[in-house]
């Protein structure tokens, strides 16, 4: 059964109006109601008719950490698919409608977050498809949309077997206890050390108390009291050697966790970093900068504290709360059961308020990720926001997206100054009682004066550890929140996979073979459509079509940035997804119009493509990138820093910067997406030379607007909405008179245009 695992609770409910789970082939389930508010909205497609469960989910009992969910649905529908004449799916800006038309009417079934639009667009097919008894394909399925095992519902990121809705902080903190864990020798000699130390703070109200009061200042008496009469001194020895024994411990484990933790945080920073490394281009492309700097930056400090300071208190604080009702119960079962009843009343007061703080803590999280991502946005684009002058509105947009990050931050700390002095002030009550009680059986003989001391002084540690918990409840919540969006990163899966046992291709010929490829990056609304062309080795073929007809995309798909949807690109007669990546990134030389120089010196930047190569190659490839001219007016000549915070180059020197880098790393196939559009004229006739003395041996695919650029190219192919709709040479297209022949006709007439000028 597609798309999701219908939970039991709405298999009955479908059951109950005789559709029975044999009859459903397609399942899919919306989130919005048609008055725009959050319902639960569940469809189930037969082989007869669609059938819409309106409803929403009620929580009956929770048993054993199980939550019994019983579905209570408002309303019911079954549209035959005989009567049904289209199916659409109109995408707004946040949200999308999903739309049945029949003959006399026009259905709104739901809305839908944009989330969901891709399965609803498959989802869609199906219905046309079982309407009109046309054969379906649901091979590609299985992998396509995987479901939680445990609630059933489609993980809301294919890439990554990761449910937000059965994702606990528990589960977080267990995986990062096990980085934690992998230091042993360390981590069993903080455990030993935290273990004297509670025990000796556990000790001192025993000295300096229960045996100070009764057995110290109270003279021998009958009850075996009395036994150290006036030894005052060695008391005061032994309580003063026994707290600095405690205070050595705490220090000598605070030294050693200072040292692990820092160790586990080195490991989870390198670990996020290179996990985003080995990400597609898609996973970078649906997140912001700033957003990933927050993951790598805030979250790992996070995490830190809660190893440092967290995890040791809590550690230290259960055990002394486990020696204390122990020893309390020795002194007095009655007060310590007071005590122990106002332990359990006080703790679930504060699970409920960390369940609570939880959310909050993301919503803070969000905000504080928008406004960061806000901050990076308008900082990487000055030069736009100056040359519009709207300075004041990126001040505005900064405003807003603080004012929501103060919100949240005023809620949480709200929530925690009016939650937590509540939890306090129960405790303190039950204290109040404790010693009312132990004065009343101190009266009646039935407890010792050191007895009821030591209790007290117990009592206060207990509220101690109580305050520890409550107070650390804030950070652990952010520090969990932090994990599991750590988890996010680790856990996602390249969409662009490697095989098991890749081919391994050294050197490639260049034989490139594109057989009707197809290509959507949002399901549902195709990029490329069945597009096939053959380039051999040494050929220059040259991708000419509007803005936006999907050239560069072709190239993205070549070089393997993405995987097509169907079809396939082979090199040298192999399948790309068949070869390893890194030997087909090696051989795949690629200069964008968009050039990215990074954070270093010019000779840095050219040697990026091959950091073994020898400065007399660097120079050579700028030589025929005619880049060697401009380098060596800068006073540092190669040595020169550029990127960010260095010096500011031209478009056009960053493209020759780029092209230099290309032809250092010597590739079997380079692609040129208007390379040379930054360039002035003599520059770009230079640049083209330089190409042309590159083809020998290689395999050229070029992407350009200025069709003079490719007149050369010994195949043109000519996209245009995403199809391939004639190719050949600059003299066989110009015949035609096709699309090729208004595109040069346009150029040209602006051309004397511009000459009439």
């Amino acid at each position: 059964m597609f798309f999701i695992q219908l939970p039991e609770s709405v298999e009955l409910a479908f059951a109950a109006r005789g559709v029975t789970a044999d009859q459903i082939r397609y399942t899919a389930k919306a989130d919005i109601s048609k008055e725009n508010a959050y319902q639960e909205i569940y469809l189930a497609l037969t082989d007869r008719e669609l059938c819409i469960l309106w409803g929403h989910e009620r929580f009956v009992e929770q048993r054993k950490r199980e939550t019994v969910i019983e579905y209570r649905c408002t309303d019911y529908r079954a549209i035959p698919l005989s009567s049904i004449t289209d199916v659409v799916i109109d995408r707004l800006y946040t949200a999308s409608s999903f739309l049945v038309r029949t003959g006399d009417e026009e259905i709104l079934v739901c809305r839908l977050s944009i989330s969901l639009a891709g399965l609803f667009e498959k989802f869609r097919e199906r219905i046309l498809a079982l309407r009109d008894g046309l054969p379906i394909d649901d091979s590609g399925l299985k992998d396509e949309h995987k479901c939680c095992p445990k609630c059933k519902r489609p993980y809301p990121n294919q890439e990554r077997a990761i449910c937000p809705n059965c994702l606990s902080a528990r589960a977080s903190f267990f995986r990062l206890l096990k980085e934690y864990l992998s230091f042993k020798k360390e981590a069993v000699l903080i455990f030993v050390m935290i273990f004297l130390s509670s025990a000796l703070t556990l000790v001192v109200p025993l000295f300096s108390s229960q045996m100070f009061y009764d057995q110290v200042l109270t003279p021998p008496g009958p009850e075996g009291t009395g036994r150290f009469y006036g030894m005052l001194l060695q008391i005061v020895l032994v309580i003063f050697a026994i707290k600095l024994a405690s205070t050595a411990f705490s220090s000598a484990y605070g030294i050693v966790v200072s040292r692990i933790c820092t160790q586990v945080i080195h490991k989870l920073r390198v670990k996020i970093f290179s996990s985003m490394q080995r990400l597609s281009m898609s996973f970078f492309a649906s997140k912001a900068t700033g957003t990933l700097m927050t993951r790598i930056d805030d979250d790992a400090d996070w995490l830190y504290w809660f190893f440092v300071d967290l995890v040791p208190m809590y550690i230290v604080s259960a055990l002394t709360l486990v020696g204390l009702l122990l020893i309390m119960s020795s002194i007095s079962v009655p007060l310590t059961l007071l005590i122990f009843l106002s332990c359990i009343l006080v703790g679930w007061m504060v699970v409920r308020a960390e369940k609570r703080l939880k959310q909050l803590q993301r919503r803070q999280h969000r905000a504080i990720r928008s406004m960061k991502s806000t901050v990076t946005d308008s900082l990487a684009g000055q030069k736009v926001v100056k040359s519009f002058a709207r300075e004041e509105q990126e001040i505005r947009r900064f405003s807003l997206k603080n004012q929501g990050y103060f919100h949240s931050r005023i809620n949480v700390e709200y929530f925690g100054a009016s939650r937590f002095p509540a939890t306090r002030m129960v405790y303190r009550l039950f204290q109040i009682l404790v010693m009312g009680l132990g004065a009343v059986l101190a009266i009646r003989g039935e407890l010792t004066l050191g007895g009821l001391t030591a209790l007290i002084a117990y009592s206060d540690m207990t509220v101690n550890c109580f305050e520890y918990f409550i107070k650390a409840a804030s950070p652990a919540a952010r520090a969990m929140d932090a994990a599991s969006r750590m988890y996010e990163i680790l856990d996602t899966e390249p969409s662009v996979m490697e095989r098991e046992n890749p081919v391994r291709m050294d050197r490639m010929k260049g034989d490139i073979s594109v057989r009707g490829i197809r290509f959507e990056y949002e399901v549902g609304r195709p990029v490329i459509k069945g597009i096939s062309f053959d380039v051999k080795s040494g050929q220059m073929i040259g991708l000419v079509g509007r803005t936006g007809a999907g050239k560069s995309t072709i190239i993205n798909l070549i070089s393997r940035l993405y995987d097509v949807t169907e079809g396939e690109i082979t090199i040298d007669g192999v399948n790309i997804r068949d070869i390893a990546i890194a030997d087909l990134r090696r051989n795949i030389g690629v200069v964008t119009q968009e050039t990215y120089l990074f954070m270093g010196t010019i000779t840095e930047n050219i040697r990026y493509a091959r950091p073994e190569a020898s400065m007399e190659e660097v120079v050579a490839a700028a030589k025929a990138a005619y880049a060697h001219d401009f380098i060596l007016r800068f006073p540092e000549g190669y040595d020169t820093v550029v990127g960010n915070g260095g010096v500011q180059l031209s478009g056009g020197e960053k493209q020759r910067l780029s092209i230099a880098r290309a032809i250092l790393q010597d590739p079997a196939i380079l692609i040129l997406d208007e390379a040379t559009a930054a360039m002035d004229t003599q520059t770009e006739r230079n640049i083209q030379a330089a190409i042309e003395k590159l083809r020998a041996g290689k395999t050229i695919i070029s992407i350009a607007h200025r069709l003079s650029t490719l007149r050369d190219a010994d195949l043109l192919a000519v996209i245009d909405d995403g199809r391939l709709c004639e190719s050949g040479t600059h003299r066989e297209l110009l015949e035609r008179r096709g699309v090729y022949f208004n595109l040069h006709k346009i150029q040209l007439d602006s051309l004397k245009f511009i000459n009439q000028e």
